[in-house]
């Protein structure tokens, strides 16, 4: 198989002009930001010993980071999103693809696999949810309220509710820092994000509220049959153990591995841990590592 080259580049995608970045070595995986709007830099300046296993592309999607932003505000459907997926990975000439998801990006990865099953070969999944419904909102509120003795909880609870958030730039990206606090099990290391270059794209944000509006959100995982590998940190709030495990359950033959005092960004918080546990997992579904870690 030929890999490709590795650099940062650009090209057109559905009509949109895409920016990645291709590090690493072996099969090739396609890594794409979560989609409402933060850029890739955090991903590749903090999870390069994934490397080790994949050459990894790291993928601003549409109107994130570098990535142009769509014609209309609508453009931002999971069909979409995985469109662009596919289209990169013709576009790279590769007949399948890994595909890495933190976060919302998880469920753009699940997404794309269900959506093309012949194209993808296997999942890793950081921090992710399946189901965005009743329970996935119930299990947020109930973990962010045990946060509430927190010397920093009244502000970063007010910074979600900021009317200006929702037109303004700086009062988003504001907001975001703030409430940013509750992802993390030691909110003191919230200073690893702090340091860490990136943007962040509003219209991206509202962009994807606005596409996929409407009910309550499910993944068929039942329709995955390809390796998969789970990890969550314990105090995630967001994408917790239990959604996790909903994950899990859903598609057969899975692992699910936790990471002990860490929230939604563990490599952050539990680093050698972290990548321990990873290289273990990606063991048992069938992968080593190609390559001396960086």
């Amino acid at each position: 198989m030929k890999y490709p080259d590795r650099g940062e580049f650009s090209t057109k995608i559905n009509g949109l002009e895409l920016w990645y970045k291709i590090s690493g070595s072996g099969p090739v995986c396609i890594f794409p930001t979560p989609g409402w709007g933060s850029s890739s830099d955090l991903y590749f300046r903090t999870l390069c010993r994934l490397e080790r296993f994949f050459t990894v592309v790291y993928l601003d999607t549409r109107g994130s980071g570098r990535s142009e932003r769509p014609p209309n505000a609508t453009d931002y459907k999971y069909d979409q999103f995985s469109a662009d997926l596919d289209a990169l990975r013709d576009h790279l000439r590769q007949e399948r693809v890994w595909i890495i998801g933190h976060s919302m990006g998880g469920w753009l990865a699940m997404h794309y696999a269900i959506t093309y099953p012949d194209r993808c070969c296997g999942l890793v999944l950081l921090d992710s949810v399946a189901a965005q419904d009743a329970e996935w909102r119930k299990d947020v509120t109930a973990r962010q309220m045990g946060r509430r003795n927190e010397p920093w909880y009244e502000k970063a609870n007010r910074a979600r509710s900021d009317p200006r958030a929702k037109e303004d730039d700086k009062a988003f990206c504001a907001a975001l820092h703030s409430t940013l606090r509750f992802a993390f099990h030691d909110a003191a290391n919230f200073t690893k994000l702090e340091t860490m270059d990136g943007s962040f794209s509003l219209p991206a944000f509202k962009g994807m509220a606005a596409s996929n509006k409407g009910g309550a959100h499910f993944l068929p995982l039942e329709k995955i049959k390809i390796p998969t590998l789970i990890v969550v940190g314990d105090c995630d709030d967001r994408a917790s153990p239990l959604q996790a495990e909903r994950i899990h359950l859903g598609i057969s033959g899975s692992k699910l591995i936790l990471i002990e005092k860490a929230g939604h960004f563990p490599w952050l918080e539990q680093p050698d841990r972290f990548f321990a546990a990873v290289e273990y997992g990606l063991a048992a579904i069938g992968l080593a590592p190609t390559a001396s870690a960086p």
